[in-house]
């Protein structure tokens, strides 16, 4: 076969391929320095041959080159994107000591456009161990190139799944963007100052019938535009859609909020329900006045257990069916929630 290639080269001298193919071939034999060799003038004559590509890279690592490396990967991704997934699982192993590290965050922060796509592969299932991409979108955090919030997101809903709930919340708190830092408490923009990031440990809105959600709520319902406001109209309500996951050790705790009501009829209630989720278990449900109030101050006082390692506050009625008999009205208005730790 490699008389046959080599007869080939004459008529094919500025094909990358055949090169490729006999490097392949010395490679085969053993013949691993002539088999690089091939390899390289293969990448000289098309730079994204990608079996010339994929040898190279590993040739480079193992003579510890990881500039020559990450370059090489950066190109094999740009005009292979397939390959990012396949690829994924391997990269915390090939640049997990420092100078290879050091490469690969380097062509992270220049923002490729396969950035998102590879952080989101180190992020899902067939990397293993997320906590290499967490480390990854952290240092990126005190860079010229931060995490996207969508990156962000990806990332935090794998330490989900995996229940590492702890490398989550760090993960969340170490990328938050400059402006958003003051927001953080055990509630995260427990003022409502900020639209939703899909981020775990943001506030999170799905829009439900019969209920109108607006975050933050804007000039026309508050002075501020601040706030989270609900406008109910006229028919049954089951679900609110407000959600935020947070992170309590246990302990004793309030939960405040300041809220102001307009006509507020609500036939089935309206609270905020705080719930361990793993394993799940109700932790506390604080009811919402009806009727006619401003600037309300409501405390409620409740304890996190033992083994209730992360939880999720949401908004909800009391509703399990729909009944035109039962048709919420009116508008309320948020102004705040915070959970700070019981004074002893």
């Amino acid at each position: 076969m490699e008389r046959a290639v080599r007869a080939a080269v004459p008529l094919n001298a500025g094909d990358a391929r055949i090169y490729s193919l006999l490097g392949e071939i010395l490679r085969r034999r053993g013949q691993d320095e002539a088999a690089y060799a091939m390899f390289d003038h293969a990448l000289v004559l098309a730079s994204t041959e990608i079996h010339a590509l994929q040898w190279s890279i590993q040739h480079a690592v193992e003579a510890g080159d990881y500039r020559r490396a990450a370059q090489q990967l950066d190109a094999m991704f740009r005009r292979w994107p397939e390959r990012i997934g396949p690829i994924a699982a391997a990269v915390p192993g090939v640049f997990s000591d420092a100078a290879g590290y050091e490469a690969l965050l380097d062509l992270v922060r220049a923002t490729p456009p396969w950035r998102s796509r590879l952080l989101g592969e180190l992020s899902g299932d067939a990397a293993g161990d997320a906590g290499f991409a967490a480390r990854l979108l952290q240092d990126l955090a005190v860079g010229p190139s931060p995490p996207t919030p969508a990156e962000t997101a990806r990332l935090l809903a794998g330490l989900f799944k995996r229940k590492q709930y702890d490398l989550a919340y760090r993960t969340f708190l170490l990328t938050l963007a400059p402006q958003e830092k003051d927001l953080s408490g055990y509630v995260f923009d427990g003022g409502f100052r900020q639209a939703p990031s899909g981020r775990r440990f943001d506030w999170t809105v799905r829009q439900q019938p019969g209920v109108t959600l607006t975050l933050p709520s804007g000039d026309g319902r508050s002075p501020s535009g601040e706030g989270l406001a609900l406008e109910f109209n006229e028919t049954p309500v089951l679900r609110i859609g407000v959600e935020q996951y947070v992170l309590l050790p246990p302990g004793a705790y309030e939960l405040e909020v300041k809220a102001t009501a307009v006509a507020a009829d609500l036939p089935k209630s309206l609270l905020w329900s705080l719930d361990c989720i793993d394993p799940g278990q109700p932790v506390l449900r604080a009811d919402v006045p009806a009727g006619d109030y401003r600037d309300r101050i409501l405390r409620y006082s409740f304890s996190i257990p033992q083994n209730c390692p992360a939880q999720v506050l949401s908004l909800r009625t009391k509703a399990v069916a729909e009944s035109w008999s039962n048709r919420y009205s009116g508008r309320i208005l948020f102004h705040h929630i915070r959970i700070s730790a019981a004074q002893t």
